[in-house]
């Protein structure tokens, strides 16, 4: 069950990408600015991820756009960070307005990362993985891995092959491995 909070930041997420689609609406914007919830200026990573839905039970992936360290209040970077997933992921064309209707948001609001000296100490399905090996670096949400099936090490050869790197450069000393704890939730839960 969704709480208020939560409920206004996915409807502030869709706000958010019908007003750069000329739909012409701050309610729920406004709400949130008069709201007395301390949650909406916290200062936390967050990814908005947009699925389309696909059916009844199946949807694919239509954008994902983060932060991994809260550098605006929540509620500034629900707004942002959806118009980026939606209009700036360079994975995929811009949404379209005839889109919109069949998307589903979802929203991850992060913990601060913390180093792991092992990757055995990975927690398929509740830790996200930064991996960063110099100057190459990616991400994956907690539930990335569980969606796609993976064990550990899959996930970190798919890890891998985000950042341009080999698949087997998780092993290599030199890598670096970053966990965080994802509160995850979504239109679909409403």
């Amino acid at each position: 069950m969704l709480t208020s909070e939560q409920k206004m930041l996915l409807s502030l997420a869709r706000e958010s990408i019908g007003s750069s689609l000329g739909l012409v609406s701050t309610e729920v914007s406004d709400s949130i600015r008069k709201s007395p919830s301390s949650l909406y200026q916290q200062r936390r990573g967050l990814f908005v991820t947009l699925k389309k839905r696909e059916g009844d039970t199946s949807y694919s992936l239509r954008g994902c756009i983060g932060n991994l360290f809260g550098l605006s209040p929540l509620a500034d970077s629900v707004a942002t960070m959806a118009r980026e997933a939606a209009f700036h992921d360079p994975r995929f064309v811009a949404v379209r307005l005839d889109e919109l209707p069949d998307l589903v948001i979802e929203i991850s609001i992060l913990t601060k990362p913390k180093r792991i000296t092992s990757y055995e100490q990975i927690r398929i399905g509740l830790d996200g993985v930064i991996l960063s090996k110099g100057s190459n670096r990616a991400v994956f949400l907690p539930q990335v891995a569980t969606e796609q099936g993976w064990d550990t090490e899959e996930m970190l050869e798919h890890l891998c092959m985000k950042a341009g790197l080999s698949t087997s450069d998780w092993k290599d000393s030199r890598c670096e491995l970053d966990v965080f704890q994802a509160e995850v939730f979504s239109e679909d839960e409403a």
